[in-house]
């Protein structure tokens, strides 16, 4: 191998390498990385905003922010008053994708100055559709649950059983069948039959055979 010693490479200068270890940054982070102006054009978007969203970069930086998110979703007004009041915001919003169906997700942003002294802000975010669909099942799991136990009267403490007939006194002072008493505190139910004991004793001659 030859060198040419009249014209040497250049060494990479710390700017050069922080530049290339934020390009790896960039492009391998499992999250979406969209490169904003806060008037809401975006500059850059990595390879996970894009496979998110459903669309080439070259789609994400015609549409920008007013194609991409719910105009209608009123978390975005109050998300973009914060990063404009603290220069930060953290929040969920709606997505739209290529198709036009929306889907939730979780986003950060941060505005900056870039070298040139100009305001960009950075946004960070991902895909939270199974997060919400799990939430979403347990509150209906929860719903049902409440919603069955709020039907259900329980019996509980001391009940005055009359120990001859046991019929038993409610709260008013009123003595109810056992039968009746239970009917009205609970949601259980009756079916009747007869107890061995008792069919020897009142069918003696059914035993027999």
């Amino acid at each position: 191998m030859i060198r040419d010693n009249a014209n040497p490479p250049k060494p990479e200068t710390p700017a050069d390498d922080f530049a290339v270890r934020y390009r790896l940054l960039f492009e391998n982070s499992m999250d979406g990385i969209l490169l904003t102006s806060p008037g809401g054009g975006i500059l850059h978007a990595n390879r996970s905003a894009c496979e998110i969203m459903g669309r080439t970069e070259e789609e994400i930086l015609r549409e920008g922010r007013q194609g991409l998110i719910d105009s209608d979703d009123p978390n975005l007004r109050v998300l973009l008053e914060q990063r404009a009041r603290t220069g930060k915001a953290h929040g969920e919003l709606r997505c739209r994708r290529k198709d036009g169906t929306l889907f939730p997700i979780e986003m950060s942003s941060v505005v900056f100055l870039d070298p040139a002294g100009e305001e960009r802000t950075c946004i960070i975010f991902r895909d939270i559709t199974q997060r919400k669909q799990l939430e979403a099942e347990r509150e209906r799991l929860i719903a049902e649950l409440q919603e069955a136990l709020g039907k259900v009267r329980m019996l509980s403490g001391l009940l005055p059983i009359c120990a001859s007939c046991k019929k038993i006194r409610d709260e008013k002072g009123a003595w109810n069948e056992l039968e009746t008493y239970v009917r009205k505190h609970t949601q259980a139910n009756f079916s009747h039959g007869i107890c061995p004991d008792c069919m020897h004793r009142l069918y003696p001659e059914y035993c027999k055979k």
